[in-house]
């Protein structure tokens, strides 16, 4: 990797780089839906060594980590590594801080029983590179856990065709950012097709499901704001159950994989 594509690595990463403004439901709920089912998929395995790469605020680790895991958290940037150390001194939970960038893994060949990168990988400068850390860290046994956007679901696929028909009423201002638009600092787009091949030559796809319905489609998240709580959610659910079966039109793809057998590897 050459230090022009380094120079593409966001290593001043904010909070207020992810939303500003007003959080509805729909958004709320796949946040909190991503951080249960990363903590839940990783917890498949048994208790071990788990590696989550631009971690932010590593929250599903202090999860993990009183669940019985031991836990490492890679971001480059100092301030989320900083929210991450706040949040540590308020538990008894431990995680291991490390600033570093998810191409480059300071981390022996097959240390770790699970790699995970959740809502990141888009932001890294180089996903294959990424890929290739992760199948060398990760033993033989291990897994390999990706959340990724889906910028070609169902609720992008909608949104592109009745953008005019949204700009000409107020239902524009549903939505602080189109949710088929790739945000800036994203350095590609995501999607089924490129999840199906994500793994190259060095991880082997085992499974994937979909989180959450029609996120940030126009007006969707104001309707759910004005229903009753219990319906809203209710009705969020449901739209999950059919992303879960459907990660081609869910708005968040995960992913697990298992590295490809090497020559000399023990498979333990």
């Amino acid at each position: 990797m050459t230090d022009l594509t380094l120079q593409r690595v966001d290593t001043d990463y904010q909070f207020e780089n992810v939303m500003t403004g007003d959080v509805l439901p729909d958004l709320d709920f796949l946040w909190r839906r991503m951080s249960e089912a990363t903590v839940a998929t990783v917890a498949q395995q048994p208790p071990g060594k788990v590696l989550d790469v631009g971690s932010g605020a590593s929250k599903e680790l202090f999860r993990l980590a009183d669940l019985g895991w031991e836990t490492y958290a890679v971001d480059p940037s100092n301030h989320m590594l900083g929210v991450s150390q706040l949040i540590g001194e308020r538990t008894d939970a431990k995680v291991t801080l490390v600033r570093a960038i998810g191409e480059r893994l300071p981390f022996a060949d097959g240390s770790l029983d699970v790699v995970a990168c959740q809502a990141a990988l888009d932001h890294f400068a180089d996903r294959y590179a990424f890929i290739r850390e992760a199948a060398r860290v990760v033993k033989p046994s291990g897994r390999v856990v990706i959340s990724l956007n889906n910028f070609e679901g169902l609720a992008c696929k909608l949104g592109r065709p009745l953008h005019p028909l949204a700009k000409a009423s107020r239902l524009h201002h549903c939505a602080e950012w189109p949710c088929w638009q790739i945000p800036p600092d994203h350095n590609f787009k995501g999607d089924w097709r490129l999840v199906q091949q994500l793994g190259g030559p060095w991880l082997t796809l085992e499974r994937a499901y979909g989180i959450s319905l029609m996120c940030m489609f126009y007006g969707w998240g104001h309707l759910l704001r004005r229903l009753p709580r219990g319906l809203a959610q209710r009705l969020l659910r449901l739209s999950d159950r059919i992303a879960y079966a459907r990660p081609a039109w869910s708005d968040v793809i995960v992913s697990v994989w298992r590295p490809v057998a090497r020559q000399g590897r023990d498979p333990s």
